[in-house]
């Protein structure tokens, strides 16, 4: 096979791949899309559950904590507006920590990262 017939198999699978893991990642999307449909997630009747089991317990996230207090809604707030919230706990998937006490989660179940990122594209409401 010459060097064109080499690259034009290289590129189909190239693009083929390509087309697999776009349609994958749509069918997740429009499944949170159709959850955030039906709910609109709130700070106080969703969220809140899910960062103090997950965030702010003793150690992390509390009053005084260097990367934020997530106690509250107000204290959070800043968080949100940044960026930092959605980058480590919606994209980078890194929070909570794997080095997380026993007694709390290493990660998000998928139900809890559906809500979140409901809570995400509604504008991050507090009631």
């Amino acid at each position: 096979m010459n060097f064109y017939g080499s690259f034009l198999k290289f590129l189909i699978v190239f693009l083929s791949v390509g087309l697999v893991v776009s349609c994958s990642d749509d069918g997740d999307d429009s499944k949170v899309d159709a959850i955030c449909d039906q709910h609109t997630a709130t700070y106080g009747g969703d969220v809140k559950e899910i960062i103090n089991s997950s965030c702010a317990y003793a150690g992390c996230h509390v009053d005084n904590f260097a990367s934020g207090n997530f106690t509250t809604y107000d204290s959070l707030k800043s968080r949100l507006d940044d960026g930092k919230f959605e980058d480590r706990v919606l994209i980078l998937k890194n929070m909570p920590p794997d080095y997380a006490p026993e007694d709390n989660p290493s990660e998000l179940t998928d139900e809890q990262l559906e809500i979140l990122t409901c809570w995400k594209d509604a504008g991050y409401p507090e009631n």
